[in-house]
């Protein structure tokens, strides 16, 4: 079992492209949305889409000595199309977010603009002998927005909300070639006032007579260079990775495999469930570089349909609602997911259809996350087929080896980053059409319009090799978490375990899979009778890894609405999403270790309230 990581440290420890960071008390986790230098200076990874990965912030910092003019900031995106909707976010919101501000002023047109970078090598005979610089022969290009520096938090808000930023295994590969190149010059080239800004440097993308820039000290460069070529080494030898030229195969896979869909002699390496969908292929599985990207792109193509308002059903992830809020004309927030608000949905849908302007879409999550919350799917089905609307469900939490959404669905998306993956380190997402309903076709033809394939080819060769066991995980996260939870729900301590065994879960057994490694997932959330002085002395006192993600192979906890709702507590409440709530995702331990682990902090916790 993982003991506590020291604060700012990668989780899982040592691994360079962690998708977690350690916040191990607290105060740890209310001083870093506070922005206290304590735990931001000592931070060196984070979630990749609210911290900026080291590696992408180095390949900005050249770029931006490339391109940018005096008082410019930089993001960089993955395709020309990425960028361009970035600029697209920033004018829609700089007038609804920045209005009021007595300064403000709208950018003019032209203050923001793209610019390509090209990562190729110049000696491509050289390349070829590098395992790292040796993956393509054709050159990868990446876009850089850049905009004023006062513009730039627009900017992070795209990239947080739909995920579409690059992958800093991208920015590590690019900012590998960009130094191979340089060192090529350095002994190729001698210098010479003839020779400065020859083609080799404006293949990669530099202006004539640049120079990679010191954005490392040599040392440090060296010691990037070595740490970088022995974590790929140590990822590659113990992990069993593939080849990443051969990513279009490990993609191919990933879709099968997503879909239910492996060949007899794939399913040997482990069985993989069927997904209950009549017709369902690979071809209707679409992989995207995120879990929020999923839930974009799929409004991005339900928007290219109609472009009309959507329906929140229930208290979803944070992003979520802020992909249905400011990207399009609006949605509607039904936040509590269960009693009345089917009686408002009702209203609300019958009432756009009266108009001729019907709604576009109702989403959910089932589970939903933090409060494991199970929408009726058969009555949003209902709903969605009587008004011609549109189901999304997002099933990271259940997940397809639980529980079967698509049956109901009209789209599933799925962050695969989680138990999927089970590794923390490797970011992914998938989208699932179900080819049965009707809007199955207008999807397809939207999906078309919008989709790139994105998922760089060392991610996706990691979330193949990642999940390879998926399937033989699942159970053992399932018996985890059910004991854990029923440990909690009977201390006199907790007011309250949110479990999909405790939380509807009436409407949770309805699409609960009917095989016996079915469970109710590895996600659980408890708040305490103490209230926050327990929820802190329990979360201090939980001998496990802490930090942001879920479905981990190791047990990670985190105070859930601090990190996720900081700035508005009072609104999260109004629908039980509380300040003192502390959610846990359950791992792969042995379970008598997690008992005494949870046990243990149950102790710490005063009798008498705090």
């Amino acid at each position: 079992m993982y003991s506590q990581v020291p604060l700012g440290e990668c989780v899982p420890v040592s691994t360079r492209y962690a998708v977690s960071v350690s916040l191990p008390t607290w105060q740890d986790n209310v001083d870093y949305e506070l922005g206290a230098p304590r735990v931001l200076e000592r931070m060196v990874s984070g979630y990749p889409r609210f911290f900026i990965a080291k590696p992408i912030q180095a390949l900005v910092e050249l770029v931006k000595d490339r391109f940018a003019l005096p008082n410019e900031a930089a993001m960089v995106f993955p395709s020309p199309a990425c960028a361009e909707r970035c600029i697209a976010f920033i004018y829609d919101q700089a007038p609804k977010q920045r209005s009021a501000e007595p300064t403000y002023e709208l950018p003019a047109r032209g203050q923001l603009r793209v610019v390509q970078y090209v990562a190729e090598p110049v000696d491509k005979r050289a390349a070829a002998l590098d395992t790292i610089g040796g993956l393509f022969e054709s050159p990868i290009a990446i876009y850089c927005v850049l905009l004023p520096e006062d513009l730039f938090p627009l900017a992070k808000q795209y990239w947080q909300h739909t995920g579409s930023g690059i992958s800093a295994r991208l920015a590590d590969y690019c900012l590998h070639i960009a130094r191979v190149n340089e060192e090529c010059e350095r002994e190729v080239r001698p210098y010479s006032p003839a020779s400065r800004g020859g083609s080799a440097r404006r293949k990669i993308g530099y202006q004539a007579g640049s120079s990679i820039p010191p954005v490392q000290k040599a040392d440090e460069a060296r010691s990037h260079e070595t740490g970088f070529e022995a974590d790929a080494y140590m990822e590659e030898r113990f992990g069993r990775n593939c080849d990443p030229r051969h990513a279009a195969e490990m993609k191919a896979v990933l879709r099968r495999r997503i879909a239910g869909a492996l060949s007899a002699e794939e399913q040997k390496q482990g069985a993989q469930v069927e997904r209950g969908v009549a017709g369902l292929t690979s071809d209707d599985v679409y992989l995207v570089s995120t879990g929020m990207g999923a839930v974009y792109y799929a409004h991005l193509a339900l928007l290219g349909m109609s472009g009309r308002k959507s329906v929140c059903f229930g208290f979803p992830y944070t992003d979520t609602l802020k992909i249905l809020e400011k990207f399009g004309p609006g949605a509607y927030f039904l936040g509590q997911g269960e009693g009345s608000d089917y009686d408002e949905l009702e209203r609300i849908l019958e009432r756009h259809a009266e108009s001729q302007d019907p709604i576009q879409a109702i989403f959910a999550e089932c589970p939903s996350n933090p409060l494991l919350k199970t929408a009726d799917l058969s009555r949003l089905r209902a709903l969605a087929d009587r008004y011609a609307v549109a189901l999304v469900v997002d099933e990271t939490i259940g997940g397809f080896a639980n529980v079967d959404v698509l049956s109901w669905a009209d789209v599933v998306v799925s962050s695969l980053t989680k138990v999927f993956s089970g590794d923390s380190n490797v970011m992914g997402g998938s989208i699932v059409l179900n080819p049965n309903r009707p809007h199955y076709q207008p999807l397809r033809a939207a999906m078309s319009a919008v989709f790139e394939d994105l998922m760089w080819c060392e991610d996706a060769v990691f979330l193949e090799r990642n999940s390879r066991d998926f399937m033989k995980r699942v159970p053992r996260i399932n018996r985890n978490a059910l004991a854990v939870a029923e440990l909690l729900k009977a201390s006199t301590k907790v007011a309250q375990v949110r479990y999909p065994k405790f939380t509807t879960a009436e409407n949770y057994a309805r699409i609960m899979r009917s095989t016996s490694e079915a469970g109710y997932g590895g996600l659980l959330s408890v708040e305490f009778v103490g209230g926050e002085g327990a929820s802190r002395a329990f979360y201090d006192s939980l001998a496990c890894c802490k930090g942001p993600s879920l479905g981990t192979n190791f047990t990670l906890a985190s105070p859930y609405t601090i990190l996720a709702h900081f700035t508005e507590l009072e609104w999260a409440a109004k629908y039980g999403v509380h300040a003192d709530l502390v959610r846990v995702s359950i791992g792969l331990e042995p379970l008598d270790e997690l008992l005494a682990m949870f046990q243990a902090a149950l102790d710490a916790i005063p009798t008498t309230p705090r």
